[in-house]
């Protein structure tokens, strides 16, 4: 039979002849860079720019796109869209500054190239820093301590260098790849990891031994028996990858879909105003609403769409911040509709106001939003600092007031829609104030909060609410009225939805406040609200027209509101009310892919490898998982002694993803773990290839 050696090393040949002439027309295209675009690409940003965006990059054909180019991709990534001063680029350049000084050879200025360069330039300055540069036989370390700022990675974890040599650059320690022996001199641990995980215990104590085979600090080890998991090793990989993980592209796509705001915003004097009121639905789920209205007419809100009909065409963009500035999540709206001429006479003579929801964990936040018309790319941007009220610590208290609009709610029985309380969406007309003209009518809506009781409990009980409104002034006359609520009307969850028409015939144009009073007969609680309005003359125009995205009526609707409540209550600090929304999540949709994949990480963060290990039987490997998420899902049934299934996801993974160095290693080390040592040199060696 004829030798097939001979066919394979020339088709090994032919591969590698065409990786080789590919990776040459890649060297060629970054060499025809004149210096400056050249030290760009290679120097100043290689561990923060995408893929895609360096190879569009390198197919632009003018040093005036290259200059557009970097200034987009400078702009895409300012979180303060529009500021003059980028603090991302100048913390940036900050770390190249850093990096270039302190590490590698500072007279070439190459300190980025050195792996601290890398890690430095990519997560900033450690918390902690610890130095072991002379112990007993063990090669010079170096400890750095994260606090996470991005959702990729876990809360809290650790990077470790070490030297291999006195003369060579500190290398980034792997606890899979490398293990204790890596970092033991001598023949004493005769190269058996055990034996050299003792020896650092010696020399340098249980907690840095402990880190030799974990980098994340949540993660349980055996400090006597070296065997590590997956997850540092899948860590490190996703910090290398940092600018091509999933949730960073996706942060930056929206922000790339609202850049042209930053270069064409304010709409000069017609500015807006943001006003949002949190209420609470039957389950306890708090959720802010808000309407950004203009002050006056804009008429060029209504215009002819690219399809030549008349409408209107704005993006919504809400960014919701933590008090300290950290981004907890970003939502894009469409709000878009076809109108006819009657309508859009009318549209052009009122104020325009956009609604929005945004599900939140409870807690104290920062909302910034920009609304921007598409139609002539001209945008307002406003922001308030909201609190969420935790539901099982609400004392008797008064929401925030709607101000409704005459037109009757429409029913809303998923309660996805802006504005909708207890199964119907009011139109808002303003929030804690509002314009009126003469004799029009205060439509007002408010929730009674209490704490959580069963409703059998309140028969019989009656809620006393009081309304004074008038001028408040001394010697000026005011208008009371009162009502009584059964207090069998409030919910599971302590709430109860009111609200009351107030006359305003007879009232001259000024200002006025309304304030109400509910007590509770039996406690003889009281709790307060108020609201301003202000009766304007005719001429004055207080109409309002608004919109939202009607997209966000979806089925999919609860399971995103709560996995964006888990998020919350992530930047929050609240892991284990995290973990209960995305578990909400997948009771809603069990499909929805993020929530998955955020509940696995958490999970396996906190140690809870049985209840990962039940997950992956609830949701088969799709194409959708991400690696990462694969791994976890692997290493947990591992964890738990299901070596079959464990094998089974990072096979099926393999269906679905290209190879890589983190997959392979991942079968290695499941098959190594079941005493299958020669499988896992043979997967060693495949992770090997992609790894060098």
């Amino acid at each position: 039979m004829p030798s097939r050696r001979p066919r394979i090393c020339l088709l090994l040949l032919f591969v590698f002849l065409i990786f080789a002439s590919s990776m040459l027309r890649a060297v060629d295209q970054t060499k025809n860079l004149s210096p400056q675009y050249r030290h760009w690409i290679n120097e100043e940003v290689p561990y923060i720019i995408q893929t895609e965006e360096r190879k569009e990059f390198l197919s632009l054909r003018s040093d005036a796109e290259r200059d557009n180019f970097i200034k987009s991709f400078w702009d895409a990534r300012n979180p303060s869209p529009g500021s003059d001063i980028n603090e991302y680029r100048e913390e940036h350049y900050r770390r190249l500054a850093y990096a270039n000084q302190y590490f590698g050879n500072i007279k070439a200025q190459d300190g980025w190239r050195t792996d601290q360069g890398h890690i430095y330039i990519v997560l900033g300055a450690p918390e902690q820093r610890a130095s072991y540069l002379a112990a007993r036989n063990v090669r010079p370390m170096m400890i750095w301590f994260y606090q996470s700022k991005t959702p990729a990675l876990p809360t809290h974890f650790y990077i470790v260098f070490y030297k291999r040599s006195i003369g060579e650059d500190f290398t980034l320690y792997s606890p899979y790849q490398d293990g204790p022996s890596r970092l033991v001199t001598g023949l004493e641990g005769k190269n058996v990891q055990k034996n050299n995980l003792d020896i650092i215990k010696r020399s340098l104590g249980n907690e840095v031994a402990r880190t030799t085979i974990s980098l994340i600090p949540s993660e349980p080890v055996d400090l006597n028996d070296y065997s590590p998991s997956m997850q540092s090793d899948v860590m490190l990989s996703t910090i290398k990858g940092l600018a091509d993980n999933a949730l960073n592209k996706e942060l930056l796509h929206q922000r790339r879909m609202n850049e042209r705001v930053t270069t064409n915003v304010f709409l000069g004097a017609n500015t807006a105003a943001l006003q949002t009121a949190v209420f609470r639905d039957a389950t306890g789920r708090m959720t802010v609403h808000y309407l950004l209205s203009y002050d006056r007419p804009e008429q060029g809100m209504i215009g002819p769409l690219p399809d030549k009909r008349v409408g209107y065409s704005l993006t919504l963009q809400t960014s919701v911040l933590t008090l300290e500035g950290k981004s907890v999540y970003e939502q894009n709206e469409k709000l878009s509709g076809v109108v006819n001429d009657s309508q859009a006479t009318a549209a052009r003579s009122k104020r325009f106001g956009a609604e929005s929801r945004v599900p939140l964990a409870p807690g104290q936040y920062r909302l910034v939003t920009t609304l921007t018309n598409d139609l002539n790319h001209l945008a307002v941007r406003q922001q308030a600092q909201i609190t969420v009220p935790d539901p099982a610590q609400t004392v008797w208290s008064v929401s925030r007031i709607l101000i409704f609009s005459p037109q009757p709610p429409a029913r809303d029985p998923n309660g996805v829609l802006p504005f909708s309380v207890a199964g119907l969406r009011f139109v808002p007309k303003g929030v804690q104030q509002v314009s009126l003209h003469p004799g029009e009518p205060v439509r007002l809506l408010f929730q009674l909060w209490s704490k959580p009781m069963d409703p059998a409990s309140r028969e019989g009980h009656r809620i006393k609410v009081h309304y004074v409104y008038g001028t408040m002034q001394a010697g000026q006359e005011t208008h009371q009225e009162d009502e009584e609520i059964d207090a069998a009307n409030f919910d599971a969850s302590g709430t109860l939805l009111t609200g009351r028409t107030l006359s305003t015939e007879g009232l001259s144009i000024g200002n006025y406040r309304v304030v109400i009073t509910a007590t509770d007969e039996i406690t003889q609680q009281k709790a307060y609200g108020s609201l301003n309005f202000h009766v304007s003359n005719d001429a004055e125009v207080t109409d309002l027209w608004t919109a939202y995205d009607v997209n966000e009526n979806s089925p999919r609707g609860k399971a995103v509101d709560d996995y964006k409540r888990s998020l919350s209550a992530v930047m929050q600090g609240q892991s284990d009310n995290a973990i209960s929304w995305l578990q909400s999540s997948l009771a809603a949709d069990p499909t929805y892919v993020p929530a998955l994949s955020k509940l696995v990480d958490l999970l396996s963060q906190n140690s809870q490898y049985k209840k990962v290990a039940e997950l992956s039987t609830k949701h088969p490997v799709t194409h959708e998982i991400s690696q990462q998420t694969a791994v976890l899902m692997s290493q947990a049934n591992a964890q738990v002694g299901d070596f079959h299934t464990a094998t089974r996801i990072l096979e099926q993974e393999l269906q679905f993803q290209p190879p890589s160095a983190e997959l392979y290693l991942a079968l290695a080390n499941v098959y190594e773990r079941q005493g299958n040592s020669s499988k896992a040199e043979d997967y060693k060696r495949q992770a090997a290839k992609f790894a060098n």
